[in-house]
């Protein structure tokens, strides 16, 4: 029975998709009556679960086990079947999911090493370390068959065993070593580590797997739905939120007694890393995962500088989780040297990226201290190159973006933050200038004109990273550092 299911979702599973989603039969499947045939297989210590996307089709489907000795399925080992509906293969692999992406390398290593006198039939380790993968094997068409599955399970079983207690084992050992550390930190001090996201089959790091004809149709196509990108944004607050109680916990942090400016970076930590600089011209700076912000400001302008750079890197977000959605690829360094490049090398995008920064950042400020600047220098550089009507879709799109941008603050910085941030303005002695005031604007795209939108613009991208591979490469290395 097995190979039955597994073929019928190869055989079927992109015709279905231009299908209503709700109640499909195939994906009831997925999720009920494939897991429940692999369960005859398992005892009662293993859960296995079908994906198919929530609301919505996702490119490709899989089949996940997790042994119930993992608290959560986010630090724990993983048999997954992923589903290649184009090239009709099955795959079946070991996965490794980590909070803590600092040891990523160094336990992945641990764990194929522990492999290198054991027998893996036709399983092979995967020495990648851009991978979430441990060993895996792949199934042609004609490979699928139920005798051949049931012993590639019977065998991989032990093997996964083995390498789960290794894992829990080295979690314990780590949980033993944080439970030690009582030193207070400064709110600037502290580093947090980030969780790897599983969320699709597959991790795209290869640029010539990347820019297939296949893929870029899907780009230009955008299919995606408002739903979607309401799910993502939910997922970016939910994410930081999951951040942010670590951080309080493990520091044992009281938040209300914090200083204004240390809730704004610890709420910038819990996004990504934040740190304070003390040299160059630049008040902060967002490149590669980083926000750096000088500390020589006054306070409300670290504030306000930390929101910034904080919007810059939350657009990055937005597009690198669309992008995912539509290649169905986990983030890769690829993807994100992608985003940053087609928001870098593009001028209306590099303009569209810097009023969304400014347009977040003016709703936290107080009246009168709006700051347009580097929008207003990048304009007057590109003015004379575009026509009045390119520049005021890019703004609006901006601004579409700057407004769901503001409601993922506004869900942290309330109306008492916000109070707060007032009163630190108050203390400067600048008297505020209402000028910039008449650059903000109030339209939006919605609908299928937002992901249209959308679509256009990760668009182009295409030809920026494929007339630059020498710096999509580098910018590839640095996101893996």
């Amino acid at each position: 029975m097995l190979d039955i299911y597994f073929k019928e979702i190869l055989d079927n599973f992109e015709k279905e998709k231009t299908k209503p989603f709700k109640n499909n039969d195939l994906v009831n499947k997925i999720r009920n009556d494939l897991p429940k045939e692999i369960m005859k297989f398992l005892n009662d210590n293993f859960t296995v679960k079908g994906a198919c996307g929530v609301n919505s089709w996702p490119n490709t489907p899989w089949i996940t086990i997790i042994h119930n000795s993992f608290d959560s399925s986010q630090e724990a080992l993983i048999l997954q079947y992923n589903f290649d509906t184009e090239k009709s293969i099955l795959s079946l692999s070991v996965i490794l999911r980590l909070k803590d992406m600092n040891e990523y390398v160094s336990l992945k290593n641990f764990l194929t090493d522990s492999l290198n006198d054991t027998n893996l039939n036709d399983f092979c380790i995967d020495k990648n370390n851009s991978s979430n993968k441990i060993i895996s094997k792949n199934y042609s068409y004609n490979q699928i068959n139920d005798i051949e599955l049931k012993s590639d399970l019977d065998f991989i079983i032990p093997v996964y065993m083995k390498l789960s207690s290794l894992l829990n084992s080295s979690i314990k050992e780590e949980s033993a070593k944080s439970q030690t550390h009582t030193s207070k930190k400064e709110i600037r001090d502290i580093h947090i580590n980030y969780i790897k996201e599983i969320s699709y089959p597959n991790d795209i790091t290869n640029p010539k797997e990347f820019f297939t004809d296949k893929n870029i149709e899907k780009i230009i196509k955008c299919n995606v739905s408002i739903t979607d990108y309401k799910e993502i944004l939910f997922k970016i607050i939910n994410n930081s939120k999951y951040n942010l109680n670590n951080i309080l916990n493990e520091y044992d942090l009281n938040f209300n007694k914090l200083k204004t400016r240390d809730k704004v970076l610890i709420y910038a930590k819990s996004f990504t890393d934040t740190e304070y600089k003390s040299v160059g011209r630049l008040l902060g700076s967002y490149s590669f995962n980083m926000i750096r912000i000088d500390d020589r400001l006054p306070s409300p302008l670290i504030i306000t500088s930390i929101i910034h750079e904080l919007s810059h890197f939350l657009l990055e977000k937005i597009l690198k989780e669309i992008m995912m959605k539509i290649i169905s690829s986990n983030d890769t360094p690829l993807i994100s040297a992608y985003v940053k490049i087609l928001l870098e090398d593009n001028d209306l995008n590099y303009l569209l990226d810097e009023y969304c920064a400014h347009s977040v950042e003016g709703r936290f400020a107080l009246y009168g201290f709006q700051d347009y600047s580097s929008f207003n220098y990048k304009l007057g550089q590109i003015a004379d190159l575009y026509s009045n009507e390119d520049i005021e879709y890019t703004l609006i799109l901006a601004n579409t973006f700057a407004q769901d941008i503001k409601n993922i603050m506004e869900d942290f910085i309330d109306e008492d933050l916000r109070e707060d941030i007032k009163e630190e303005f108050l203390k400067l002695k600048e008297q505020p200038q209402y000028e910039q005031l008449e650059l903000e604007i109030e339209s939006r795209l919605d609908g299928d004109y937002f992901v249209e939108a959308i679509g256009i613009l990760l668009t182009s991208g295409i030809s920026e990273s494929l007339n630059n591979p020498q710096k999509l490469e580098r910018y590839m290395s640095k996101y893996q550092i």
